[in-house]
């Protein structure tokens, strides 16, 4: 369960670092964005940590139950940070082929035929 924790919380500040970048070439940086989203990643960090805790006081307590099938605590978390990974995950992407300059995924496989077609 660490993992999935640091997982999402590297994801967010990768996120916010990519939004500076993104900021920065545009000349457009919101110091109040910025500590908003800092903030934002202070407090779900902490959140995080006192409802992993309290599935150590807790273990057995169901929470959620999805056709038929029942959650505790601890499982459900599980969902739930892999669910914001995955969406961190492709925010992230999606800033980072604005830097590159990257427009879609049509452009890069354009790219890769290029290239293999100049190595033949």
């Amino acid at each position: 369960m660490f993992k999935l924790i640091g997982s999402l919380v590297v994801l967010m500040l990768s996120n916010i670092l990519l939004d500076i970048s993104l900021v920065h070439l545009k000349l457009e940086f919101n110091k109040e964005k910025f500590y908003k989203n800092v903030l934002k990643i202070i407090y779900s960090s902490i959140a995080i940590i006192l409802m992993y805790l309290s599935t150590y006081l807790s273990p057995n307590i169901m929470v959620i139950e999805i056709n038929g099938i029942s959650m505790n605590l601890r499982n459900g978390m599980g969902v739930i940070f892999t669910a914001g990974i995955v969406l961190y995950a492709y925010k992230c992407l999606k800033k980072l082929g604005k830097l590159l300059k990257v427009n879609d995924i049509a452009e890069v496989n354009n790219c890769e035929s290029n290239k293999k077609g100049e190595n033949n």
